[in-house]
């Protein structure tokens, strides 16, 4: 792991509150984390408006309809997807790769979508370097 370097941030009260929100509605651990995550994301759109890269999901079949919801995401994304595997870690947990390529704001959008879905444990986003 690379060294850390600690430093401070200040915030605006409201603003504050509304990244407050923000780091739970997405499923952050810390602010940390998201504020390296906003960092990376805006650095590296700046540089490449084309990505390739693999959304790693891992979910649980028995909620809700995820199967129906991510196949009709990727129907809607099918320029963006390469392939996808399948794959079943145990009696109710599978795992997903999706390979994609395209126009970052297209990919982080249908990342968004997945992460929202109803039964997804864990997704991300693993860039191609």
């Amino acid at each position: 792991m690379d060294k850390v370097v600690r430093t401070g941030i200040s915030f605006e009260p409201k603003l504050l509150n509304l990244f407050d929100r923000f780091i739970k509605d997405k499923g952050y651990t810390n602010r940390s984390e998201a504020i390296n995550d906003i960092i990376r994301e805006r650095l590296f759109h700046k540089r490449h408006e084309q990505i390739v890269g693999t959304i790693k999901l891992i979910y649980d079949q028995r909620i809700g309809h995820y199967s129906k919801n991510v196949s009709n995401l990727q129907h809607d994304y099918h320029c963006q997807i390469i392939s996808s595997m399948h794959t079943y870690l145990d009696h109710h947990t599978c795992l997903e790769l999706i390979v994609v390529k395209g126009r970052t704001d297209r990919i982080r959008k249908l990342l968004d979508k997945i992460k929202r879905t109803k039964g997804v444990k864990e997704a991300e986003l693993i860039l191609e370097k």
